[in-house]
């Protein structure tokens, strides 16, 4: 009898050990994975997200979560609206589990700034921050974009002014240097220690690479556009005028580059 009771015992631990292995062998839990084309990130970049997650069955269910700040999120895409940290979460679900991975990117804030002469100085000012239009149609001169940069123990901004010529479509395009006026091209000046007439030096008969205006972010509102402004090189010729004279006085030349990323306001 307590032999008949023993191997009774031990095909039950069989059976036991044969269910649990072919429980094992039949489960198909799947296995997150994706990458991001990029992680060398500024604000308002956009990566895009390339999926290598798995599952041997049916998939029910592929989801993103973000943590962190403001995004937009379309198709396999993430355009990143702060700075700062985010955390972008996958998680893969089918009839046998569920599994999860995530990557975590740093988006630095743009580095809005001119060099000059190998300095490098950055733009805005407390009072204007952004690179604004400013018109001066009444002074008899044109509409144009205005940007300022405070200088370390300088009692004015030093201004830079770029004049892209649009035609009929927005402004973002690359434009080519001329100061002929023709659409598709820009001229540039700068004033250092701008203030009005009162400055330290002025600009005249200069010359550049190409111009990028970019629209990196359509908002709501048009006030609320990001655009992206590059110049990678241009020779400034730089003096005074002689007012008695009629003529510019040129001193020497300047090398000018610029980077800028953000919104460009109103006239005011």
């Amino acid at each position: 009898m307590k032999q008949k009771i023993k191997t009774i015992l031990l095909i039950f631990t069989m059976a036991l050990v044969v269910t649990s292995c072919s429980d094992s062998e039949d489960s198909n839990p799947p296995k997150a994975g994706f990458t991001l084309s990029s992680t060398d990130l500024i604000r308002w970049d956009s990566a895009t997200i390339s999926n290598s997650s798995f599952s041997s069955i049916e998939t029910e269910s592929l989801t993103y979560t973000v943590t962190g700040g403001a995004y937009e999120m379309e198709n396999n895409s993430i355009q990143f609206l702060d700075s700062g940290s985010y955390t972008i979460t996958q998680t893969i679900k089918n009839a046998d589990g569920s599994d999860s991975t995530k990557i975590t990117v740093d988006v630095a804030a743009p580095k809005n700034a001119y060099t000059l002469d190998d300095e490098e100085l950055a733009i805005g000012t407390t009072d204007q921050p952004n690179v604004y239009w400013y018109d001066g149609t009444s002074q008899g001169g044109t509409l144009y974009l205005r940007m300022l940069g405070n200088v370390s123990g300088q009692d004015n901004p030093n201004l830079i002014k770029l004049l892209p010529v649009a035609g009929p479509n927005p402004i973002q395009a690359n434009y080519t240097w001329s100061d002929s006026g023709d659409i598709g091209t820009y001229d540039v000046g700068m004033t250092a220690n701008y203030a009005g007439f009162s400055y330290d030096w002025t600009t005249d008969g200069d010359k550049g690479e190409n111009l990028s205006i970019k629209l990196i972010y359509k908002a709501s509102s048009s006030a609320n556009n990001i655009y992206e402004i590059t110049l990678p090189s241009y020779t400034l010729n730089y003096g005074n005028y002689n007012w008695g004279a009629g003529t510019f006085d040129i001193d020497g030349t300047k090398e000018l580059s610029i980077f800028y990323r953000g919104k460009i306001d109103p006239s005011n």
